[in-house]
């Protein structure tokens, strides 16, 4: 009971928060048309590689970078052969003009959520971004002969700069620093665990909306109760300003929180107040022991 009030007390004041930030300002009509036409055109052969495919990559010696966005002392254990180290938070911003828009990008993190939210971020920035499945724990080191792959060698960005449009910058230096101001509660690195959303739910919690983006048959299947299905992909924000609202805290999730983090990412950005459930259905809802419904 008392991790349910304390909960609710933080979950109260950081919404109030929220809503206020949110209502005081206004998406860029240039983010707001990028961070749109991201999802028009997803394609996820373009923005999800799998780490076998990758190290094909780097065998031909293909022309890429590779950005390590977990926290630096992950990296100093050990990290791709290339990888330059953006840890997710403040310092993806700070680097965006020295990531390159005329090569591939390719982005992991500990197990794909973090990264899949830079992924999108890159991507309505110009860049040509993709997100390493599963990201390094999940991923890169359970793939064969990974080994082969790791260093402890350091590389750092270029002095080279590339133009990002003013608005995205600012929109992407905006994301972070709502982030970092979170870090202390339960939206850190804007994901929501999935006992903290149990409990919102079962206490009746109102200002609570679940959005659902797995494909339709996993939904009918089995969803969280009161969960709005979107399928993830190509033409999915048609369906935003029907279903979502502008006054609620939006917890999106999908099969183990990848896909629903590059939703979160483009829901941010357009003014809605998102986060992803961690772990999503698979490794986080339900590998909790929690009830779904079909109705």
């Amino acid at each position: 009971m008392k991790k349910l009030l304390a909960l609710l007390l933080s979950l109260v004041l950081l919404v109030t928060v929220s809503v206020v930030a949110l209502a005081e300002s206004e998406t860029s009509s240039v983010v707001a048309e990028k961070a749109m036409e991201y999802l028009a055109n997803y394609d996820g052969s373009q923005v999800v590689i799998k780490p076998a495919d990758l190290f094909a990559k780097m065998d031909a010696g293909d022309d890429m970078l590779i950005l390590d966005v977990r926290q630096a002392d992950a990296y100093e254990a050990g990290h791709l052969i290339g990888a330059v180290n953006v840890p997710f938070g403040m310092a993806i911003p700070e680097a965006l003009a020295n990531i390159p828009d005329d090569v591939q990008v390719y982005v992991y993190c500990y197990t794909g959520q973090t990264a899949s939210q830079t992924t999108a971020l890159l991507n309505v920035a110009g860049k040509y971004a993709a997100n390493i499945q599963s990201g390094f724990n999940n991923g890169i080191s359970q793939a064969e002969g990974y080994e082969a792959y790791i260093t402890t060698d350091v590389y750092t960005l270029t002095d080279d700069t590339y133009d990002v449009d003013p608005d995205v910058q600012a929109a992407i230096t905006t994301y972070f620093e709502e982030m970092v101001s979170k870090a202390d509660t339960a939206f850190k690195y804007n994901n929501f665990k999935a006992s903290d959303l149990y409990d919102i739910l079962d206490a009746e919690v109102e200002g609570y909306f679940v959005y659902d983006v797995r494909q339709a048959d996993a939904y009918a299947a089995g969803h969280i109760a009161g969960a709005i299905n979107n399928p993830f992909g190509a033409g999915m924000q048609e369906n935003f300003a029907a279903q979502l609202p502008t006054d609620e805290t939006i917890i999106v999730h999908c099969y183990t929180g990848q896909t629903a983090s590059q939703t979160v990412a483009i829901l941010r950005l357009l003014g809605y107040d998102a986060y992803n459930l961690s772990g999503g259905m698979n490794n986080g809802w339900l590998a909790a022991g929690y009830e779904t419904v079909t109705e």
